[in-house]
């Protein structure tokens, strides 16, 4: 029969792409960031959450998302969709953060995130609803505010008409004064002089 096949070749190709990743990772031309790497910039990310800096904290984020797409992408998706949420952030975005809290559903499910990212999605709804709801009854009350607004100018208007009434009822009193011990004076002369004669 024949001769077995020998696979000399296939151990010389193993040590040589062994030896070439080797040498890579010796020069620094091949790495891969340790996953602590990423969870210590996701800490720093956090820290920079709570003091207010959330651009750089969304910056970190990202990174760490992209960095480690495997390993830290549901961490990093998680906080993104914190930092978008986030009251105070003057770049606030409800739509984004519910993007990347789905995209923790949908692309990683089994991850311990995903019962958090839920109820953050659920919020976030909850939170939509309430702002279009607050936003219909602003609309359908800004015409009556501005009627209100219209009718205190008006009564600002003849709170004024009244003051310049009373001033002039002043200055037509003090006139029949000055006028009235005139006309007593002119009186008491005339009843003298009917009186001498």
């Amino acid at each position: 029969m024949g001769a077995k096949p020998t696979r000399t070749g296939q151990p010389l190709f193993l040590y040589t792409a062994g030896l070439l990743i080797w040498v890579l990772m010796v020069t620094g031309c091949l790495h891969w960031p340790p996953p602590s790497q990423g969870k210590q910039q996701l800490l720093e990310a956090r820290q920079r959450l709570v003091s207010g800096d959330y651009s750089g904290a969304l910056d970190i984020s990202r990174h760490v998302q992209t960095q480690f797409p495997t390993s830290l992408a549901a961490q990093s998706l998680f906080q993104i969709g914190q930092i978008y949420a986030h009251p105070h952030n003057p770049d606030r975005d409800v739509q984004k953060a519910m993007a990347a809290f789905q995209d923790i559903i949908d692309h990683y499910p089994a991850s311990s995130l995903r019962p958090e990212a839920e109820l953050w999605l659920t919020l976030l709804h909850d939170l939509r609803a309430q702002e279009a709801q607050i936003h219909a009854l602003t609309q359908r009350h800004s015409p009556l505010e501005k009627k209100i607004k219209m009718q205190h100018q008006k009564i600002l208007r003849l709170q004024d008409q009244l003051e310049k009434l009373k001033r002039i009822d002043i200055k037509i009193e003090e006139k029949k004064r000055d006028t009235i011990p005139q006309t007593e004076d002119f009186e008491a002369k005339e009843d003298g002089k009917n009186s001498g004669s």
